[in-house]
């Protein structure tokens, strides 16, 4: 279960498939930014050996650019930038694999507020626990580019789940290690990200529990329990840059250190993730030094907010399954 309904176009190619048990792509149930609709939790997963984005069946869910942007094109014009492979978009970002300065690189260009945040987040932690920006706009950003062999995706699915979590949690750590960014840096609080939840007028009672519980996590929280938040750390939002795992992809958030664990618990499939949640859980509290109960708390509250943005989606789908059966277990632990 991917965190954040990621954006998908209104009119992306409308014979990409909707993967199976998935809310259908052309759906908008968050918000709508210009010429774009987002449709939540689409599975897209960071796969740097396709240079694009594929859902947890294969199905690839970028597309390479037959013509690059105009705004794309005047960054590709520069001359301190070599170009070393195909350009490919997503619904939310255009982005060229290249060369600078003997290093390989990724130019990213925003096509959304989100993305545009979550970047100005990443060149402020300059490599801490993140992917590092060597340059960054108002629209475009220049980063290191991943390029070691190694997976979390195929760690968790392969027995070595245990090994994933431990990395994903010191990704975390070491994000959480610094003060908050100043207000240079638009970061989202966690009350706003969490509005439809506290807002719904859902029937279903985990969408309830939901928003009963975030409401209490939220007046709970502590100035000293607030750090900048990725907002998406899952398995494949941390990468393998060779000499160190790095996250990417930053959502830009402002709010209680535990959130930035949740999805960990929630991914990459159902099955990995219900047979491994209790080692999870005891696993990221040891290392973070955070109480089971409020990871739990905090994790259910997600798992609400998640079928929010699904509109109540019923256990039929797969996240809707994850979701469900996470959250359920977490109650029945409680």
């Amino acid at each position: 279960m991917v965190s954040t309904p990621p954006a998908l176009f209104k009119n992306f190619k409308n014979s990409l498939p909707t993967p199976p048990g998935y809310p259908d792509k052309r759906q908008s149930t968050r918000h709508i930014t210009g010429q774009y609709s987002f449709a939540p939790n689409t599975p897209m997963l960071w796969l740097l050996g396709t240079l694009g984005r594929r859902g947890l069946d294969g199905t690839l869910y970028a597309e390479t650019m037959q013509q690059p942007s105009s705004i794309m094109a005047q960054y590709l014009a520069r001359r301190d930038f070599t170009q070393s492979g195909s350009a490919f978009s997503t619904p939310s970002s255009e982005l060229v694999p290249g060369i600078k300065d003997a290093a390989p690189v990724m130019l990213k260009v925003a096509l959304i507020d989100e993305e545009a945040r979550g970047s100005a987040l990443l060149q402020w932690w300059q490599g801490r626990g993140s992917a590092t920006a060597l340059q960054r706009d108002q629209t475009a950003t220049l980063m290191i580019r991943a390029t070691g062999s190694r997976n979390l995706i195929e760690m968790a699915h392969n027995d070595l789940d245990v090994v994933a979590t431990q990395i994903l949690t010191t990704t975390v750590l070491t994000l959480h290690d610094g003060k908050k960014p100043g207000p240079d840096v638009d970061l989202v609080p966690l009350r706003q990200w969490f509005s439809e939840l506290l807002e719904s007028t859902s029937t279903d009672p985990l969408i309830r529990v939901a928003a009963d519980l975030v409401e209490a996590l939220l007046t709970e929280t502590r100035p000293e329990d607030e750090r900048a938040l990725h907002g998406d750390i899952h398995h494949g939002n941390v990468l393998d840059f060779g000499d160190r795992w790095a996250a990417i992809d930053p959502k830009g958030l402002v709010g209680h250190r535990v959130f930035d664990y949740v999805n960990i618990l929630c991914n990459p499939s159902t099955d990995v993730a219900i047979e491994n949640l209790h080692n999870r859980l005891e696993n990221i509290c040891e290392l973070a030094r955070i109480d089971r109960a409020l990871l739990a708390r905090w994790t259910i509250a997600w798992c609400g907010l998640s079928l929010t943005w699904m509109q109540g989606g019923e256990g039929s789908s797969g996240l809707g399954r994850t979701t469900r059966q996470v959250a359920g277990t977490l109650l029945s632990d409680l």
